[in-house]
């Protein structure tokens, strides 16, 4: 049997759903970082939960393909049912897991925390 190269992690969400995290293959981790761009476009903070909420149904769509009859519309969005039951069962601490493990992003580091705020400072000078 082959080695994996990863470690995976199965958590719970709010609804008793276990889902096992591994870092995304290629092309859904391309999908994941195409939607975490938007920050760079962030107008508000209702919209940052958009954006975790997105990456995190891209990281988890392999998890519910049987049920949902679709995650996702032709143009790779997350459907409406898929995005409101998302709302309905992750927190905040599941959501950074989520994106920790799956997408490699830390939301807890200190580099990340110091950049998201330069670039929040940097859009809010453009604005005045």
């Amino acid at each position: 049997m082959a080695d994996t190269v990863y470690d995976s992690k199965t958590i719970g969400l709010q609804d008793g759903t276990e889902v096992t995290l591994a870092p995304l293959a290629i092309g859904r981790l391309k999908r994941f970082m195409k939607a975490w761009q938007a920050f760079a476009t962030l107008e508000n903070e209702e919209q940052a939960f958009d954006i975790y909420i997105n990456c995190c149904g891209i990281a988890l769509e392999k998890d519910f393909l049987e049920k949902f009859e679709k995650t996702a519309d032709v143009d790779k969005t997350l459907t409406d049912e898929y995005r409101e039951y998302l709302e309905d069962v992750l927190d905040m601490d599941t959501i950074y897991e989520i994106l920790d493990v799956c997408g490699g992003l830390k939301l807890n580091d200190p580099k990340l925390l110091e950049k998201a705020e330069a670039l929040l400072s940097q859009g809010a000078a453009g604005t005045n």
